[in-house]
């Protein structure tokens, strides 16, 4: 499920750069019981071509200078950018409080945010998202990623055990609901409670993703 902007009702951010990074219709009481009961929701329209042309940018000039993000392998970002060196990210961050927050039902505030970079492969592996994030907020900046795939079934499940179940050589590695992250938007999901993963495919080019993490301040 899917909500997009109307021309009313809309938040924005916009600085004298021009760059127009948030106008949202805040979702209303469907869509935040579609999001509680399915853990995402896709949220079209948030920003215009230029802002889209601006994050790439950002992320693409970032990319040589990213720390790595822990152990190689098909199935981590190779490298990572915060937004302590990301500006526009940071906008985009404190832009998109009021849409979290009118997800949750309950005050949020921003945590971290970051550029995960794909270098090769876009995989990810099965897991829950750190403790400072009760909702993620993510979108593709650069390339081309995969779609994510939910695991609602595994909620309650542990690291560790979800550690241990994609180790089975039974497991499907297709499995889960797959949801494409929407253009010019956000991926919604609570990935602190969903676990997620992304089966991975080899990449011609580098792709990014921007992950913005809010929880309660209580």
């Amino acid at each position: 499920m899917a909500t997009t902007p109307r021309s009313d009702d809309t938040r924005d951010d916009t600085r004298s750069d021009g760059i127009r990074i948030a106008a949202a219709r805040l979702p209303g009481p469907a869509d935040r019981r579609a999001f509680t009961a399915r853990g995402c929701l896709a949220v079209e329209g948030l920003w215009d071509d230029r802002c889209a042309a601006a994050l790439a940018h950002e992320a693409g000039r970032l990319l040589p200078r990213g720390r790595r993000a822990g152990p190689g392998g098909p199935e981590r970002p190779s490298r990572q950018a915060v937004a302590a060196d990301a500006p526009l990210l940071a906008r985009l961050h404190r832009a998109l409080v009021p849409l979290a927050r009118a997800l949750a039902g309950r005050l949020l505030v921003p945590t971290c945010a970051w550029y995960n970079y794909y270098e090769q492969h876009d995989g990810i592996w099965l897991h829950i998202d750190i403790d400072a994030s009760e909702l993620a907020l993510l979108t593709t900046v650069l390339g081309e990623v995969g779609p994510l795939h939910l695991h609602p079934a595994l909620r309650g499940r542990t690291q560790d055990q979800l550690d241990a179940l994609q180790r089975d050589p039974d497991w499907d590695r297709h499995s889960g609901t797959a949801v494409r992250y929407p253009r010019r938007g956000v991926l919604a999901q609570l990935g602190r409670a969903v676990p997620h993963h992304r089966p991975g495919r080899p990449l011609a080019r580098p792709g990014a993703v921007a992950a913005l993490h809010y929880r309660s301040p209580f």
